[in-house]
């Protein structure tokens, strides 16, 4: 299996700031199969939207806890497990609002996406 590591970055200067995301993923890549932050965005942050090529991928306001991780979790377990959802090429949405609780701003919201291919 063939694996990528996709980063998306922001930065993000004021507490409560939404940060509107669309990035193209790569288009080696035929599925999107996890996807990851760093804690380093505080407690509170929403993904009030999130699609690939339009289809929904997390209800919306959704916890960024969910998908947070920090470096007590071993690295190849950090990212949340998404199924079933293609990428080759298709735009990834994400409409994310810090919570307000980060430890110093500004600071760079980093999105890990893992892209794989089957064979």
């Amino acid at each position: 299996m063939k694996t990528k590591v996709q980063l998306i970055e922001r930065e993000v200067k004021t507490p409560g700031e939404i940060i509107t995301l669309a990035e193209e993923l790569d288009r080696d890549y035929k599925k999107l199969t996890g996807i990851s932050l760093l804690d380093n965005n505080g407690l509170n942050s929403l993904l009030q939207t999130s699609s690939v090529n339009g289809k929904e991928l997390f209800p919306k306001n959704f916890e960024a806890a969910f998908v947070q991780s920090g470096i007590n979790v071993p690295p190849d377990q950090r990212f949340f497990t998404i199924h079933d959802r293609e990428a080759g090429g298709y735009n990834i949405e994400i409409v994310f609002t810090d919570g307000g609780t980060a430890p110093k701003y500004p600071y760079t919201l980093k999105i890990y996406l893992r892209l794989e291919n089957n064979g």
